[in-house]
């Protein structure tokens, strides 16, 4: 057996997905709309940048946390935008489960470090 070969396979078989397939389409009708692209865009940039924040332990603001919220509120009520986030979404836990099956499959540990192992 030739690990690449199944690999490929695999990849064949995520974008033949129903959920590879409604996350592309989503796109493609987000970039439909150059407006609601830059905002998506904005929105997922703003998204990382709290999340990173939050990685690091530091506290957000009250006005940050409004702010997100509010910002969340507007660019969400945009359907074509909100469908695109959902796809995504529903495609990334997909992807996220046949990466964690992988793992188990190879005993692979990514918590090896972390507090009570021994």
């Amino acid at each position: 057996m030739n690990v690449y070969d199944e690999a490929n396979g695999l990849a064949a078989a995520l974008k033949e997905s129903d959920e590879y397939k409604k996350f592309k389409l989503a796109e493609s009708k987000l970039k439909e709309n150059p407006e609601y692209f830059a905002m998506a865009k904005d929105y997922a940039q703003k998204q990382m940048g709290i999340q990173a924040k939050q990685m690091m332990g530091q506290e957000l603001t009250d006005e940050e946390v409004a702010s997100y919220n509010a910002l969340t509120t507007s660019v969400l009520g945009i359907p074509v935008i909100a469908e695109y986030f959902q796809a995504q979404m529903y495609f990334g836990m997909v992807f996220q489960e046949v990466m964690d099956i992988i793992s188990k499959a190879v005993d692979l540990d990514m918590g090896l470090f972390e507090d009570g192992c021994e």
